[in-house]
C-alpha cells in the first residue's frame, strides 16, 4: 500500500546575502513593518505605534541601532493608519483578523494582512511598503474573490501604502 504525500510549497523572498544591501535592508524593513502591524489591534496615539514597532524588533531579534526607528517605522506607520479612510480599521472594538491565511481551489495559501469584519461587508486590507505596482491590485482582487467565496458576504478590497501614505480602494 502506497501513501500519497501532499504537495508542499515553500515560498521565500528572492533575496540572498550576495545581493545588494539596499534590497536586503528594504525587505527586512518591510517584514518589520508587517510584523508591527500584526500586533496592532487598535491605536489611539503615536505611543501605541512605538510599542508595536519595538515589539516587532524584539520578536525578530533585529538590532535597533542601525535603524532610524522614529523616521523609518513609527512616523510612516502612524501617518498611514491615521488617514481618514484607514483610521476606522484600527479603532477600538472593531473586529479584525490579522495575517489571515486563505486557500484557493488549487491549494495555494494566500495571506491577507488585515480583514475587518463589519455587518454590512468584510474589508480586506493589504499593506504595501514600496511603490505602487500593478500586481498589488491583482493580489487584493484575488483576496477579495476568495473571501467572498468562503464567507458568501460582500467584500471590499483596499491597499494601504505606508510610504505615500495613501489608501486605494479596489472597484
Amino acid at each position: 500500500m502506497s501513501t500519497i504525500l501532499p504537495e508542499i510549497k515553500i515560498r521565500t523572498h528572492p533575496l540572498s546575502l550576495l545581493q545588494d544591501s539596499t534590497r536586503v535592508s528594504s525587505a527586512h524593513r518591510g517584514e518589520l513593518i508587517h510584523s508591527a502591524l500584526y500586533f496592532l489591534d487598535h491605536f489611539e496615539a503615536i505611543e501605541d505605534i512605538e510599542r508595536i514597532v519595538l515589539r516587532a524588533f524584539a520578536l525578530q531579534g533585529r538590532w535597533r541601532g542601525r535603524w532610524e526607528i522614529e523616521n523609518e517605522y513609527i512616523k510612516p506607520i502612524f501617518n498611514a493608519i491615521s488617514l481618514p479612510q484607514a483610521r476606522p480599521w484600527f479603532e477600538r472594538n472593531v473586529v479584525n483578523l490579522r495575517e489571515v491565511d486563505v486557500v484557493d481551489t488549487r491549494g495555494d495559501v494566500h495571506r491577507i494582512d488585515r480583514m475587518v469584519i463589519r455587518e454590512e461587508a468584510l474589508e480586506v486590507i493589504d499593506f504595501k511598503i514600496g511603490q505602487r505596482e500593478e500586481e498589488h491590485f491583482a493580489q487584493v482582487s484575488l483576496y477579495k474573490e476568495l473571501v467572498e467565496a468562503i464567507f458568501h458576504r460582500p467584500t471590499q478590497g483596499y491597499l494601504l501604502y505606508i510610504e505615500e501614505p495613501s489608501v486605494v480602494t479596489l472597484p
